[in-house]
């Protein structure tokens, strides 16, 4: 599914829109799409930025903005071609999943996603979202927002703490920190919780490079009962964790 990296190499491959001029929105899906009318309105308008806030991508016009949330399967299509040609857990990229378009002076963009999870919006305040994972400041900015209580996976999922992190990233992140998921981030010293986000902020630059958030060394294939730790070889350990499937190793996370 799309996490931070995807959104932002979504992000990227639709900066060639800026300064088009939208002749027209497909706004027929009303699941993905429930409000199309302040959408509608942003017809005529140029468009002049594309900026992401975590897992958020914000298109911003002439005189409004829209937000595009890409749920569990959404992608992008720009001219044709989308920067990920195939997800673990992906959309496909048939012209029928189409659920949200712009057509501009030249060229257009699309979403496809056959679940229907994603959503388009008119952009609004995003209190409620914590500073954006990239954020090199992270270990810095992020303590306001840290709860006293609760298991650091489900601390790490939640948005509210730090914007874009998803289920595979942040077991990548507790593995390479060495830190056994299920723990109370209030069993966890001040060291070893700015371990985790120095852990964070290394380890996304390096798997957008790679190609997105499933190409971490806990990677896809690994996902799976049996498999062995990348980092000693033990047999890896799957249970339910903040109420996501995951992964990590009895051995060396602790």
């Amino acid at each position: 599914m799309p996490e931070i990296l995807e959104v932002e190499m979504y992000r990227q491959a639709a900066l060639p829109i800026v300064g088009r001029r939208v002749r027209s929105f497909q706004t027929d899906d009303t699941i993905v799409v429930k409000e199309a009318l302040p959408i509608q309105t942003l017809v005529g308008s140029r468009v002049r930025e594309v900026a992401r806030h975590g897992k958020l991508l914000t298109i911003h016009f002439e005189n409004g903005s829209i937000d595009l949330h890409f749920g569990m399967a959404g992608r992008i299509i720009v001219d044709g071609r989308s920067p990920i040609d195939e997800l673990v857990y992906g959309a496909s990229s048939n012209d029928r999943w189409i659920r949200f378009g712009i057509e501009f002076d030249q060229g257009f963009l699309a979403i496809t996603d056959p679940r229907r999870f994603s959503r388009v919006a008119a952009s609004r305040v995003h209190d409620d979202l914590g500073p954006d994972a990239f954020n090199p400041d992270l270990c810095d900015v992020v303590r306001r927002h840290l709860p006293k209580r609760g298991n650091i996976k489900g601390v790490l999922l939640n948005q509210g703490v730090v914007a874009g992190l998803g289920n595979m990233l942040v077991d990548e992140v507790l593995s390479r920190s060495r830190v056994d998921p299920r723990r109370d981030i209030a069993t966890m010293k001040p060291q070893l919780i700015k371990k985790v986000f120095v852990t964070v902020v290394s380890v996304l630059p390096e798997l957008l490079e790679r190609g997105g958030s499933h190409m971490g060394d806990l990677a896809a294939e690994l996902r799976k009962p049996g498999s062995g730790c990348p980092y000693d070889g033990h047999e890896l350990a799957r249970a339910t964790v903040a109420g996501r499937t995951t992964y990590w190793c009895p051995r060396h996370q602790k």
